[in-house]
């Protein structure tokens, strides 16, 4: 909500009860005004990574970052939000998928996907797949299958019995399920560029 409309860095605060922290707005994009909460464009950060840092973020504002789901939690359980996810592959298609809700459950429910409402976009809907579904990551297995998820397709993500999306992949140009993939765009092609807000 603020009137610069300029992108950058700001502190945010969900809620009275929340303390304050540094999120990165958009507001050029769909109109502005979204929080951005994953970023993704050179493959400069390690995306397989443990519980705890999916929890409390990681990465750098400056480059490629995670914010964090106990901060997606707690905004997107404070009042309604809607979901955008921007991509790109390797030759610089560009595509979009938004969805008009978007919520977070909380750690002890396992951070699911608790709310995802109606897609429209470019890219295909490779999300209502995982609606529902709790986060996993390499140390905290979730998922529906024997084995984990998130081992398997070296990410982290709410995972069901695996993936149709795997944003949080490895980063690389090779068509492989590992890769930052959508698979409702080019099944397991990696992507160059992925880019998750919230409004």
């Amino acid at each position: 909500e603020n009137i610069l409309k300029r992108s950058g860095q700001y502190l945010i605060q969900p809620t009275e009860n929340n303390k304050p922290f540094r999120g990165y707005c958009e507001q050029t994009a769909f109109g502005g005004g979204w929080l951005v909460f994953q970023y993704r464009y050179d493959g400069s950060v390690d995306f397989y990574r443990n519980w705890a840092e999916y929890r409390n973020g990681f990465g750098s504002m400056d480059g490629e970052f995670w914010l964090g789901l106990e901060h997606l939690h707690r905004i997107t359980s404070a009042r309604k939000h809607e979901l955008l996810v921007e991509l790109k592959d390797f030759e610089g298609n560009y595509m979009y998928a938004r969805y008009d809700e978007f919520a977070i459950g909380s750690e002890e429910e396992q951070y699911p996907l608790a709310k995802l409402g109606s897609y429209t976009g470019t890219a295909g809907d490779a999300l209502t797949y995982h609606k529902g579904m709790k986060f996993t990551t390499k140390d905290r297995d979730n998922d529906l299958v024997n084995s984990n998820c998130a081992s398997n397709w070296k990410g982290a993500w709410w995972y069901k019995a695996c993936h149709a999306a795997n944003l949080n992949g490895l980063y690389r140009n090779s068509v492989n399920g590992e890769n930052i993939v959508w698979n409702a765009y080019k099944r397991y092609w990696g992507l160059s560029y992925s880019r998750m807000m919230i409004r």
